[in-house]
């Protein structure tokens, strides 16, 4: 029988599955980008909105992906203790604006990205959120 693992543990083990899931899927649908320019499908190529947020979408998730790993191994190896909050906002963040970029790129009115796009905001501000609190987390301790 193992002990339970620890709550930073989980918190690592979480972000680091979810940024490795991230970059799968977010690079799976690069890949599916590049087929669709190489095999000039014209529901990609003649509309430059979706390209572009079908990119922004591929870019950002999978960075983001990266982002998540960065942040479990950061916990994993001691340099921050993220608060849970923090993690969830970074966990939350992660998904809301790629997903925000591709919805709104699938279904968009002539001119305008999706509704969809105003997930991507506030998943910008979740995501500034941790990485300001992972910044303040990894200052050292004023004890003398």
């Amino acid at each position: 029988m193992t002990a339970p693992a620890s709550d930073a543990t989980t918190a690592a083990r979480t972000l680091i599955r979810q940024g490795w899931a991230s970059i799968a899927l977010w690079m799976t649908l690069g890949l599916l980008l590049e087929g669709m320019l190489g095999y000039k499908i014209p529901a990609y190529l003649n509309d430059p909105q979706r390209r572009e947020l079908f990119r922004l979408a591929h870019a950002h998730g999978t960075l983001l992906g990266v982002l998540l790993i960065a942040g479990g191994l950061c916990i994993r190896g001691g340099v921050i203790e993220l608060q849970r909050i923090a993690a969830g906002a970074l966990r939350l963040g992660a998904i809301m604006m790629p997903v925000g970029f591709a919805v709104a790129g699938i279904w968009h009115p002539e001119g305008d990205p999706g509704i969809a796009i105003w997930l991507v905001p506030p998943g910008a501000v979740l995501v500034i959120f941790a990485a300001i609190s992972a910044a303040l987390a990894s200052r050292p301790s004023r004890t003398r």
